[in-house]
């Protein structure tokens, strides 16, 4: 069931569309072999109608009523004229009868000639003579008239069973089409109620934050608009803000971080004969000491970069990460590692497909709270824990395909890098008051 409503809408949609195309064609189909059916009906009517007639002729003629109606020259007439119309109604569909036409043909002609041969025979007993003639004859043609007519009504009859057995395939194909399309329906309808469901828990969750008076913490925030995208089926919109919102919050970190000099009663300035090491670290460096540690890895898309941080930092926090997703792993499994490198800083992703992280999980990495111990994993209470000491912010994150499919975990380590231009030449230190300070540099 949750394969069927993780399908895209486009694709239920085409399942409703070739569902009803089915039904409407089965139904048009069905009604087609209707009218044959019908036309069959009314050809086996009038061919018992005509056929009555000429019997009644003939048992006129057995019994000797000479004076009866049914052998007078107009009766017999109109018994011919019966058949003959029957031929043209069965003319613009004389292929659904199959042998049947010939056999009305071969009929037609006997009727034809046995009615001569009752002229023939009713002349003379009209004027008195002929009474001992002898009947034999006619007894043989009407059998053998009855015995096309016999014929043609079984061929009617076989005519008519091959639709109905087409019918009977056309209403099970009508129903396997009209059951398609309400079961693409009823997809279309629960997928829209779970989407209904998390919206109405996506905005309560908002509206607790706001009463709790978090909506300003930004990894909240950042998880309950990425958890808003991708039930929306935007999973690619829900990583642009992600990357936008996290570089953001990195910005007005870095922002308060940094002291306001215009505060200061007081300003040093660096001297230019003092050097200040800065630590840095090359991330390649790390990353291959990782990969002899950790055959598991697969690197793709990694740009070499200074990390501002000590090495023996970066590689322990890096491989709690590895061995964090490592766990979860499998034989087949690759942890694959890229990065992206800013002005400021990079980005390293270690990602992990087929797996996921769970929700106590996700709420542990953006929240400040404790958590007891044993409910988590010893890894990722490292990881966290050195990530706080090494002023390195971590994410952790189920990755979603564009139709919203979680495709595995990854873990963004974001870190701070040595700026290219960045020297390591200080100048002088200068004390003194602002006023003093501006004026002194004016000049």
């Amino acid at each position: 069931m949750k394969k069927l409503l993780s399908l895209s809408s486009a694709k239920i949609l085409m399942i409703c569309a070739a569902g009803l195309i089915t039904t409407l064609g089965a139904f048009w189909h069905h009604q087609v072999n209707q009218a044959h059916l019908n036309r069959m009906n009314v050809l086996n009517q009038g061919i018992s109608t005509c056929f009555n007639r000429v019997s009644q002729t003939f048992t006129a003629m057995m019994i000797k009523d000479i004076k009866s109606p049914y052998l007078d020259r107009g009766f017999m007439g109109l018994s011919d004229e019966c058949l003959n119309e029957t031929i043209k109604g069965i003319n613009p569909f004389k292929k659904n009868v199959g042998k049947g036409y010939e056999t009305l043909n071969k009929l037609v002609g006997e009727v034809h000639w046995f009615h001569e041969k009752i002229l023939k025979t009713h002349a003379p007993m009209l004027a008195g003579k002929g009474a001992d003639v002898p009947l034999s004859p006619l007894v043989d043609r009407f059998s053998k008239m009855e015995n096309f007519k016999v014929s043609l009504v079984d061929e009617i009859d076989s005519a008519n069973a091959k639709y109905r057995e087409i019918q009977a395939n056309d209403e099970v194909i009508l129903g396997a089409g009209l059951l398609l399309f309400v079961i693409g329906l009823s997809i279309l309808s629960l997928q829209e109620f779970n989407r209904l469901q998390l919206r109405r828990e996506i905005e309560n969750q908002g509206l607790n934050l706001l009463k709790t008076g978090q909506a300003n913490v930004g990894a909240m925030v950042d998880q309950i608009v990425d958890r808003a995208l991708t039930t929306q089926g935007m999973p690619v919109t829900a990583q642009v803000f992600k990357d936008y919102h996290g570089e953001l919050l990195e910005r007005v970190s870095s922002k308060f971080a940094k002291p306001d000099n215009n505060n200061l009663e007081r300003n040093e300035v660096p001297e230019k004969n003092e050097v200040i090491e800065i630590p840095r670290t090359s991330f390649k460096r790390v990353l291959t000491a990782l990969q002899n540690i950790h055959p598991a890895l697969k690197v793709s898309e990694v740009r070499d970069v200074e990390i501002a941080a000590e090495q023996e930092s970066c590689e322990q926090i890096m491989n709690a990460s590895v061995n964090l997703l490592n766990e979860k792993r499998t034989e087949k499994n690759k942890i694959l590692v890229t990065n992206q490198v800013h002005s400021d800083k990079t980005i390293i992703s270690f990602f992990l497909a087929g797996n996921t992280f769970n929700a106590s999980e996700l709420e542990y990495a953006s929240s400040t709270s404790a958590v007891s111990a044993e409910t988590l994993d010893m890894n990722m209470m490292i990881l966290k824990e050195m990530a706080q000491e090494t002023g390195t912010n971590m994410h952790f994150e189920n990755k979603a395909d564009r139709n919203g499919n979680i495709t595995g975990m990854n873990i963004r380590l974001v870190m701070k890098r040595v700026p290219r231009n960045k020297s390591k030449n200080l100048v002088s230190v200068v004390r003194g008051k602002k006023k003093d300070l501006a004026r002194e540099m004016m000049n």
